[in-house]
């Protein structure tokens, strides 16, 4: 990492907690070229991934838990 990069590390570092999360979305965002996708694109893949689990399910291929057992875990988590 150079000076520059470890300075900013550092600034960046003893900022709030509000202003590092605002910064953090705006580097991920300058890196990832998905963050500024087509609203519709995302929509789409996340459809066909629900598809594809759907399927997957019905072909044997995922195990379900009853919403019972997932509630009983997080009541059980919060003691």
């Amino acid at each position: 990492m150079t000076i520059s990069a470890e300075i900013i590390e550092s600034e960046a570092l003893s900022l709030p907690k509000e202003d590092r999360t605002r910064l953090i979305v705006h580097l991920l965002e300058s890196i990832d070229e998905r963050a500024n996708s087509d609203p519709r694109g995302v929509e789409q893949a996340w459809l066909n991934e629900s598809n594809r689990r759907y399927q997957s399910y019905l072909d044997g291929g995922e195990h379900t838990i009853s919403s019972e057992d997932v509630f009983a875990e997080l009541r059980a988590d919060d003691r």
